[in-house]
């Protein structure tokens, strides 16, 4: 319907103004405003990725435990050595995977214990730190920890993953409790179940004019410290 002009009143003449720019608009079909365009999902992928980004302190920590029984030693005890050099990162995704660049390491040469001895025949042998210098953890899956992690409190789960030691890789599982405050993390990891030599490729260390014996158990725990990256 059009509306005539002389049917416009002065007191009608806005409203059927109004009334025919809407005929318009309608009959040249009028398109609504275009919706905003959906977030990218690589763009949100990145964002979840890098929240769950850490970078590893040098403060952290690996400590190996062996049983060994000493010459002139009535009971056998605990060598303990400690690794220090901690490098690498890792990214926590949603579903408990970890991202493929995630990777810890440790620097063997740094190894050492109450003894200077003990400390230069481990890494003579078995260890042969001079070809091998480092220990690789690289992690594959998290269980039983609740995701995405929360921005703090105290955690308990199974951690999974590939440990290479004197150039030989194996499956390994690590109990883990953790706490995280913010932008910091710590973490202690258990080796469970623990270690032989022979799972790396290695043999018990010996040395006749010190070591009776040595039992084939290799006892780790790492004492993790990261920060989130930005």
């Amino acid at each position: 319907m059009v509306a005539r002009m002389s049917d416009m009143t002065p007191g009608k003449a806005p409203i059927a103004r109004l009334v025919l720019a809407l005929g318009v608009a309608a009959a040249c079909g009028g398109a609504p405003a275009p919706a905003s365009p959906p977030a990218s999902p690589t763009a949100s992928a990145a964002a979840s990725a890098q929240a769950g980004a850490w970078a590893i302190a040098d403060s952290s920590k690996a400590t190996v435990r062996v049983r060994e029984q000493l010459v002139g030693v009535s009971a056998p005890s605990d060598a303990v050595l400690v690794a220090k050099g901690a490098k690498g990162s890792f990214t926590l995704r949603d579903d408990g995977t970890f991202g493929s660049d995630s990777v810890i390491s440790f620097d063997l040469t740094t190894l050492l214990s109450d003894q200077r001895q003990r400390d230069e025949t481990v890494k003579r042998d078995p260890l042969q730190v001079t070809r091998f210098s480092t220990a690789e953890f690289v992690p594959t899956k998290a269980t039983g920890l609740a995701l995405p992690l929360a921005a703090s409190g105290d955690f308990s789960f199974t951690l999974v993953g590939k440990m290479t030691i004197h150039g030989t890789s194996k499956d390994v599982s690590f109990d883990v409790t953790a706490k995280r405050t913010g932008g910091d993390l710590t973490a202690t990891a258990t080796a469970n179940p623990t270690w032989k030599f022979g799972d790396f490729g290695m043999s018990p260390p010996s040395s006749p004019l010190r070591v009776v014996s040595v039992v084939d158990e290799i006892k780790l725990v790492v004492d993790l410290v990261a920060t989130l990256r930005s």
